[in-house]
């Protein structure tokens, strides 16, 4: 018996033993394993695996990360390749390195390249010329042909060349052309020099028409301060007593959502600082937050939320010019005016950035990482939970700017948006008993080919930018 309980209590120890051994095997291997291999500063590894942390903690899609990416590749080949099949629009980029150049950020102009269906003629149709910039001091205004661009003359077969071609170096020919009696006439060529151009004012005028008056605002973008800017706009509208306002967002590419809000308070009835204006829906780190219409606006601290309502005309209908280059903040703002108010949209159908993020880089100190990035964050909903315009938003009456040319300034009531918009608010029958005929040239683009825009290659880098 003494025999047997030695040699049960031996195999007990035994084990215990190997129970213990393998205990420690186990968590020594665990603590191996949660601990994070250190790679050389700068290099790729260590860059992306600053990249892939930050997009598991913050990135819409990161339950959908792949598990053990290649941390080799270049930082711009990693960020492609670990982005989500539906990410269209995140962003990754060196801040010391200059962005990808356009004609409006060289000379402060934006153009289609159009083949008009009569000739085939293919022109540069110049869409806006900014304020201030090189291009209105060289005497450029919207509606204007470019036939050549440095000595060549635009084709179908050259435009993606000609294209590439102003944007290269600090310096362009252009030889603008007219129309008259069928023949094109080339003007004497400008020999433009790139040069700054700034933020955009809002064109704003007060439309007298069939005995209504109508506000009219064309908005370029919603950076930071716009709503400071449209308070004496919208102050000039209430005092005007106007009945109705047209939103042209044609070629607003977007910005922050603060300025979106600033707006929607000066237009939506019946709104205080609590109103629910928008619903950011994020990973399960982020979760889902609402925010009011007061505490959105008020984020732009060069305004406050009761200058906003002393300037709101509390419409009950808004018409929102748009296009394909409308996108981001301008899409927020059509959305997220809905539920309070009937929104009517003309033109086309909008870009679908129904998403938001905020700028991610290296907050250590010392810094470790140069690279920033603006990867998709939130999804993006209106106060009654409406959103998924990831396809875009449809317009309710859909014309092309394009259908009647020359292009016209804006608030011009020749323009094919603007005029459609009045022909709605009318009671007065027929638009066209009341619009004055344009210039030549004059054809539709029924038939047309719009071979290149400048706008919508802006739109498509734009972001929808909020804060944590």
């Amino acid at each position: 018996m003494e025999i047997q309980n030695k040699r049960a209590g031996r195999l007990i120890k035994l084990i215990i033993s190997g129970f213990c051994i393998g205990l420690i095997a186990t968590i020594g291997a665990c603590k191996k394993d949660n601990i994070k291999k250190e790679y050389p500063q700068g290099s790729n590894e260590q860059i992306n695996t600053w990249i892939l942390d930050s997009l598991n903690r913050y990135y819409y899609w990161a339950a959908e990360l792949p598990k053990k990416p290649g941390l080799g590749q270049s930082p711009m080949a990693f960020f492609a390749s670990v982005k989500n099949t539906s990410d269209r629009f995140s962003q990754l980029y060196l801040p010391n390195q200059a962005g990808v150049s356009s004609s409006r950020s060289l000379y402060g102009f934006d153009y289609a390249v159009i083949q008009e269906p009569l000739g085939q003629q293919v022109f540069g149709l110049v869409k806006c010329v900014l304020k201030g910039s090189p291009a209105e001091r060289y005497g450029l205004k919207r509606g204007a042909y470019i036939r050549k661009v440095n000595g060549k003359v635009f084709s179908s077969s050259n435009a993606a060349a000609l294209d590439q071609e102003l944007l290269t170096g600090r310096t362009t020919n252009l030889v603008l052309t007219t129309l008259k009696d069928g023949t094109y006439t080339d003007q004497p060529e400008l020999n433009m020099i790139a040069g700054l151009t700034f933020d955009q004012p809002p064109i704003h005028q007060v439309i007298e028409w069939g005995g209504a008056k109508i506000g009219y605002v064309y908005i370029d973008g919603f950076s930071g301060g716009l709503s400071r800017a449209l308070l004496s706009v919208f102050s000039e509208f209430k005092n005007a007593a106007v009945s109705d306002l047209i939103i042209d967002l044609r070629y607003n590419s977007g910005g922050d959502v603060s300025e979106a809000a600033g707006l929607c308070a000066m237009i939506a009835p019946g709104i205080n600082y609590n109103t629910d204006f928008i619903i950011y829906k994020g990973n399960k780190n982020g979760g889902q937050r609402k925010e009011s219409i007061g505490a959105a606006a008020t984020f732009d601290k060069r305004v406050d939320f009761n200058s906003l309502l002393q300037s709101n005309i509390s419409m009950k209908s808004v018409f929102v010019l748009a296009t394909g280059a409308t996108a981001s903040a301008s899409e927020v703002l059509i959305n997220n005016l809905r539920p309070y108010m009937q929104v009517k949209v003309i033109g086309e159908k909008t870009m679908g950035k129904d998403e938001a993020s905020f700028l991610i880089r290296d907050e250590r100190i010392p810094k470790q990482v140069d690279w920033e990035m603006y990867p998709i964050i939130y999804k993006l909903f209106n106060a009654q939970g409406q959103g998924g315009y990831h396809t875009g938003i449809l317009p309710d009456t859909e014309v092309s700017e394009f259908s009647v040319l020359p292009l016209v300034p804006f608030g011009n009531v020749n323009d094919a948006l603007l005029s459609k918009a009045l022909l709605q608010i009318s009671s007065q029958g027929k638009i066209g008993q009341k619009l004055s005929a344009v210039n030549e040239p004059r054809f539709t683009t029924q038939n047309s080919v719009v071979l290149s825009d400048s706008h919508l290659s802006k739109a498509s880098q734009s972001m929808v930018l909020t804060h944590r």
